[in-house]
């Protein structure tokens, strides 16, 4: 009995003490793109915590006058709108991308009650700070939730700037069809999310994110160290749980957000990767049906990340929809 007690307490020391190397393991060192655009970004002030932001000013062409701001996804960051960066420039006057309250570059406050409409508050807050009143928007996944409140205010008149046009893509912006993986159910739970944080690693990201891809799209390993070393910044794997608040605010919500693409008189866009396993093929469908006259690209050969899988071709659909659809 005293052998199986000691062998125990062992085992529990040897537990804790890999534990304790496990959660408290380094991130991966930012690549020369990455930090080029962590040090080449700006932080403003959001109720006392301090937000990431990239204002660039492009050579403009034909919309010369016109600002566009990118909303990114969870659990990423702005760095997913990199490579169309170069062709927003040439394209926009002005070109603008923020890193949410608890994701990319910002401050991650822990114990936070993160939501949708306070995101929502942070974009306003922002291009007031800038002194922006009117943008195009161009969002991705948790960015599209954001873009839909953004739409609800315009639709009531309490906006307090102007949505020029809002292009989306693979953003769960259906709830009933809309697929979580089973990881992201289990981080809403407090006691089994908690230790799912604490438990989170570079293995677990790269084979969860990898599923989400194309099978020929795939992000390189170079590519998946620069999405988990932003992950691991100020610690923000921990508080994942705490973000995916906003699934269940997409239920709560739906009337609200799903209503407010229905009534809008903004010309709404989506780019759909058909691969996407978090929003099914039935998407397009549903699309169709419930938004009035849709406009929707659809590429068959791409996943949940159409602006890093395929860059160029991305750009080229959202650029039409901007010629044909709102130049027009």
């Amino acid at each position: 009995m005293g052998f199986l007690t000691h062998a125990i307490s062992v085992l529990i020391a040897v537990i804790a003490i890999a534990f304790t190397v496990f959660v408290n393991y380094p991130p991966p060192p930012e690549s020369p793109i990455l930090y080029q655009w962590r040090t080449s970004g700006k932080y403003y002030e959001f109720n006392g915590y301090d937000i990431f932001y990239k204002d660039e000013f492009g050579k403009g062409n034909e919309l010369i006058n016109a600002t566009i701001l990118c909303l990114h996804g969870f659990p990423t960051s702005s760095f997913d709108f990199y490579k169309v960066w170069p062709h927003l420039k040439k394209t926009f006057k002005r070109v603008i991308a923020v890193d949410f309250l608890g994701l990319g570059f910002s401050s991650k406050p822990r114990y936070h009650h993160y939501s949708v409409f306070e995101q929502s508050d942070l974009v306003e807050n922002f291009l007031k700070h800038l002194g922006i009143r009117e943008v195009h928007v161009w969002s991705h996944d948790y960015g599209d939730t954001v873009a839909q409140e953004l739409i609800a205010r315009q639709n009531e008149g309490k906006e307090k700037i102007t949505l020029k046009s809002v292009s989306m893509m693979n953003g769960g912006i259906f709830p009933g069809i809309y697929r979580p993986f089973l990881v992201q159910k289990l981080l809403r739970f407090p006691i089994i999310g908690t230790i799912l944080g604490k438990l989170a690693n570079y293995y677990m990201f790269s084979t969860n994110i990898i599923s989400v891809f194309g099978e020929e799209t795939c992000p390189t390993v170079a590519e998946l160290y620069d999405m988990w070393a932003i992950i691991r910044y100020n610690d923000g794997y921990r508080i994942s749980g705490e973000i995916l608040y906003y699934m269940d605010e997409r239920h709560m919500n739906e009337d609200r957000w799903v209503g407010a693409l229905k009534e809008t008189k903004i010309k709404i866009h989506f780019i759909y990767g058909a691969l996407d396993p978090i929003n099914p093929e039935s998407f397009v469908d549903f699309y169709k049906k419930i938004i009035p006259n849709p406009i929707i690209d659809v590429l068959r050969n791409c996943g949940h990340y159409p602006h890093l899988e395929l860059p160029d071709i991305v750009f080229n659909l959202y650029q039409k929809f901007i010629r044909n659809h709102i130049l027009s």
